[in-house]
């Protein structure tokens, strides 16, 4: 499969250069500064300003090899034909520090330990200590520059990735200078969609093709000013599909399904092409990548790279990239380099005068060794290698690495550039970013809005792709459908034929409640699929592609023509092999509530699950729920013998007001015979109905030997008054769980990131002690374990 994907490249290369070595520089600080920087400056000539045409064939780009270098060029001669203003931004930091809450084990709790209250108490009221990710760290990329963060895992890289995307959210303490240009972090909020993290995860929704995410994210990246070359929204979004596509080289999976781990789909390689696609669809100003190459192979990764190189040359961008596995042709595409170890900066500065820094040190870069790894194996025992003469003194640390780079000139030549947030040049296109991005919204939208495109076009977008994913799960909708026909089936024959006296009171009435429980009963798995498309709608946010309550309109639409399909074939099952009222107006009247009920009751397990932030919690609230909703439904026990403390659980019941309307519905006009046991006397000899009276049948009376539907429902405190208010009320119990799931979902706080640890079941603790020791240290290299939920004290870095 490997070899398929690189294969996918080679239309689009057009010649490949040899990797050269890195040459050590032959003399002063100054002279590599001033070498690595000459073809920036050149670069920068050419995109900012006016230039030499002597100097015309100088190289705009070091990716100029790059086989679609001529249509991103002409992507951009279109935009100063038209005279858009550019979207340079940048990014620098300074004395950034990040600290947050670490585990490497923890407890899992038992039945018993969850009722010691004295210990949650104490739990409750203590802090819990705090690793530090990021230590003091500095940078400056500005547009048109890359920068490579190298570090071992657990080094802070993602860490500091995600504070250059603005990311914040699910960090204990955050501290420390970071601007977008000439805007703090708190002004560049309402430019997320131009600051964006491609993460490590493939996160996508697995039923859908390739050509059908892709579609998606450029579709709601259509600006609302298009291109002058460009006629309609529909032209410049399958140009842009078409160019992502074909820059990854995968165009042959147009048609096929993304998938994940369990449905089949692209190669893992091919799924994370998918996922730099869905990135670059944004166009963003300052872009973060992590880990973008893994699953790739070797030759495709370097044209990653290359494509990233491109694009930040031509369009002026500021991309960070964390790379854990660097050969030196991708290594030798970066301007500057950032090493991390343990969270501390053991090195910022130019790519070219990191090697000798650290030889400086002491360590061996072998000639054949890639430069990446060199440089985060040296703080490694296993891994470096010292120089004969400086095994007494080279630097064990990275405290020590780091105290020999802030006596360095490297260091005080690169705070020269922590200024620039407060220099003409940036402000200036700072001003220029957010004209630009003004002029590619829609005129109705927010000034401070980050989406691009309107309300109406993102519920479009979102009710296809909705509509793309369900029927790209044919086989679920199918085997659902199919088993709401057999249960409706099982149901009917359980109670078939009940008859129209006292002896098919409960009867009916069993059938009718089951009518409501069972689509209830499928409604709860919505509290699953809500947090399987959780990871999606999360990213889908961070790139301001749509407002969340798009997302959960579409669902709705959605839900309309699935649910009109269940509910109808159980309903024609359900309703004549139990032989209920044979009338057209009854049938609908019950059709129409069971279809409302059902809607209510999906839209409330929605809102359950988009209110919590575990699984774990939402599965226990609605399964408590289902539970105390069926139990005061009506059935089980009847209004009138409520406990009058639990009575109000009625009211905010939806399934009680859905089973006393199709209650009523049954029953309304109805003359209900009393038969067998509800006529007394009863037995031989006892025939003549002139001495006989109902017993047993609420609502009859006296001598009656029959009772009216009206006078059994008064029985039960109902009303054929009442058929339409609550048909009225379950509607509106509809609109505030609706309400309550945009609200809950626009609230969403995507976490800082959780990984796996150490779980150690409580009654093996005392075996584990060791373990549990050095988890609680809670010192800067090893988290602090908290006998808590692993989502309360998990974290990654």
């Amino acid at each position: 499969m490997a070899a398929n994907e690189a294969e996918g490249f080679t239309s689009i290369v057009r010649r490949e250069r040899p990797v050269s070595a890195i040459s050590r520089p032959v003399s002063g600080l100054s002279r590599v500064l001033s070498t690595s920087s000459a073809f920036s400056e050149r670069r920068a000539s050419r995109l900012y300003d006016d230039f030499d045409e002597d100097n015309k064939d100088e190289p705009i780009s070091m990716a100029e090899d790059w086989g679609l270098m001529p249509e991103i060029q002409a992507m951009r001669e279109q935009g100063e034909k038209d005279q858009v203003k550019r979207r340079d931004l940048g990014v620098t930091w300074r004395n950034l520090t990040v600290k947050g809450i670490g585990a490497d084990a923890a407890i899992n709790e038992n039945v018993g330990s969850q009722f010691n209250i004295p210990k949650i108490i104490k739990e409750g009221r203590a802090s819990p200590p705090l690793r530090t990710l990021v230590d003091s760290s500095h940078g400056c990329v500005k547009p048109g520059e890359m920068l490579l963060v190298l570090g071992r895992p657990g080094a802070g890289c993602t860490t500091l990735l995600k504070m250059l995307a603005n990311n914040r959210a699910g960090y204990a303490e955050v501290t420390g200078d970071v601007h977008f240009g000439s805007l703090n972090h708190t002004e560049a909020h309402q430019y997320r969609g131009q600051i964006v993290m491609n993460t490590e995860d493939e996160l996508f929704f697995p039923t859908l093709t390739v050509g059908q995410t892709i579609d998606f994210a450029t579709r709601m990246k259509v600006p609302h000013n298009l291109p002058s070359n460009q006629s309609t929204p529909l032209e410049y979004q399958q140009r842009s599909r078409d160019f992502l596509l074909k820059s990854m080289g995968i165009s042959h999976t147009h048609e096929t399904k993304v998938g994940n781990e369990y449905v089949r789909g692209v190669s893992g390689g091919e799924r994370k092409r998918v996922s730099i696609i869905e990135t670059l669809a944004t166009r963003g100003s300052v872009m973060c990548w992590d880990n973008s190459t893994r699953g790739l192979d070797a030759s495709t990764a370097l044209e990653y790279t290359k494509a990233v190189r491109a694009l930040t040359d031509i369009f002026g961008l500021a991309s960070i990239v964390t790379l854990y596995q660097a050969g030196n042709g991708i290594y030798n595409l970066f301007d500057k380099v950032l090493v991390l170890d343990e969270g501390k900066q053991i090195y910022y500065g130019p790519m070219k005068q990191a090697r000798p820094f650290m030889e400086d040190l002491g360590f061996i870069c072998d000639d054949s060794a890639n430069v990446a790894d060199f440089l985060t194996g040296v703080t490694v025992p296993t891994e470096r290698k010292i120089r004969d003469g400086f095994h007494d003194r080279f630097p064990r640390t990275a405290d020590e690495i780091l105290a020999a780079y802030n006596n360095h000139p490297i260091k005080s030549e690169m705070e020269k550039d922590y200024d620039y947030p407060n220099t003409a040049v940036a402000k200036q296109r700072t001003s220029d970013f957010r004209e630009s991005v003004q002029h590619e919204k829609y005129p109705r939208l927010s000034k401070k809005s980050p989406l691009t495109t309107s309300f109406t076009t993102q519920v479009k977008a979102c009710i296809i792709r909705q509509y793309q994913i369900i029927w790209g799960d044919k086989a679920t909708f199918i085997i659902k459908q199919l088993s709401t026909l057999a249960q409706a089936l099982i149901a009917g024959s359980l109670f078939y034929n009940a008859p129209n006296n006292s002896a098919g009171l409960f009867v009916k009435s069993g059938a009718l409640f089951l009518s409501l429980l069972f689509n209830a009963l499928l409604a709860m798995s919505e509290v699953t699929d809500s947090f399987s498309g959780r990871p999606v709608l999360a990213k889908h946010k961070a790139f301001a592609l749509y407002h969340p309550a798009a997302f959960c309109i579409a669902q709705i639409a959605a839900d309309i023509p699935v649910l009109f399909v269940q509910i109808s074939h159980f309903s024609l099952v359900m309703y004549f092999m139990v032989g209920l009222r044979q009338d057209a107006g009854a049938f609908f009247t019950y059709w129409v509530i069971i279809f409302a009920t059902t809607m209510c009751m999906t839209a409330l397990f929605r809102a359950v699950g988009a209110g919590f932030s575990t699984f774990d919690a939402a599965s226990k609230v609605s399964g408590f729920l289902i539970s105390a909703l069926i139990m005061y439904t009506g059935y089980m026990i009847q209004k009138p013998d409520m406990h009058p403390w639990f009575v109000w659980i009625y009211w905010i019941d939806p399934l009680a007001y859905g089973f006393s309307a199709v209650l009523a519905n049954e029953f309304k006009g109805q003359i209900i015979p009393c038969v067998g046991t509800n006529l007394v006397p009863n037995g031989p000899g006892y025939a003549d109905l002139t001495y006989q009276a109902c017993a047993g049948v609420g609502g009859a009376l006296p001598g009656a030997v029959s009772v009216t539907g009206e006078q059994y429902l008064n029985s039960l405190s109902y009303s054929t008054d009442n058929i339409w208010r609550n048909f009225g009320i379950l509607w509106a119990w509809w609109v505030l769980f609706v309400g309550l799931t945009i609200y809950c979902t626009s609230n969403w706080s995507s976490s800082a990131g959780k990984s796996g640890f150490l779980l150690i079941p409580r009654e093996k603790a005392h075996h584990n002690a060791s373990v549990l020791k050095a988890a609680n240290a809670g010192d800067e290299e090893s988290g602090a374990a908290q006998e808590k939920t692993p989502a309360r004290c998990s974290f990654r870095i």
